[in-house]
């Protein structure tokens, strides 16, 4: 059998097709896109150490301490280094001693800091010292200075029993403890008392988790 005139033509044809694009390589399709994440950076937080002057409370925290601090004499002792810090017990009703954590400076003490359900920070009791609240209010301020919602307050309890427990919706992981002197009945005073006694005692800071909106 004789070959078509035309085969031996198209025969070169059909190995150029089959070895693609000349004069390409893989270098030709450019460097790989870049990664969608790109290069990690790291970010460092710059905290303050408490020396003195006010010591300000606010709802992410109490001065150089945050949610983010652990419940550690150490630490503590870092962050507030002019005070003297040291581990203790809070005897509290027929139960256990609470481990606690209490800051003194300048013989006055500053703060008391309880130890969370899962090791770490439970609330931040401060009675003492040039503190101020989220609205910069300081320690014995009166009542109808604060400025606070009797409908956001509830009778104290345990060791706050015949005090007024409030918040701010704003904040309402940080409480006001409100002392009425003279006071005895428990529950919550009659307005007309709170106005003519009431002041501020007392602040307690708790990681904004175990709190309650609108809630004392």
């Amino acid at each position: 059998m004789t070959l078509p005139r035309a085969l031996p033509m198209l025969l070169p044809l059909f190995l150029l097709a089959a070895c693609g694009p000349a004069g390409k390589t893989d270098d030709a399709a450019g460097p790989p896109p870049p990664s969608a994440s790109g290069p990690r950076q790291s970010v460092s937080v710059t905290i303050t150490p408490y020396t003195d002057g006010p010591l300000q409370v606010r709802a992410d925290g109490v001065g150089p301490v945050s949610s983010a601090t652990a419940y550690d004499e150490a630490t503590l002792k870092a962050l507030f280094p002019r005070a003297r810090v040291k581990s203790a017990f809070l005897h509290l009703g027929p139960g256990p001693a609470q481990p606690i954590l209490v800051g003194e400076q300048n013989q006055i003490p500053i703060l008391e800091i309880s130890k969370g359900e899962e090791g770490g920070l439970g609330a931040i009791r401060l009675e003492g010292g040039d503190v101020r609240g989220p609205r910069n209010e300081t320690l014995l301020t009166a009542w109808p200075a604060l400025d606070l919602d009797i409908r956001h307050c509830r009778a104290g309890e345990g060791r706050d029993v015949n005090a007024l427990v409030c918040v701010r919706p704003e904040a309402p992981n940080v409480r006001y403890l409100i002392g009425v002197p003279g006071w005895t009945h428990g529950g919550i005073p009659p307005v007309e008392t709170l106005k003519a006694k009431g002041q501020l005692n007392g602040l307690v800071w708790r990681p904004a988790e175990g709190a309650a909106v609108g809630s004392a």
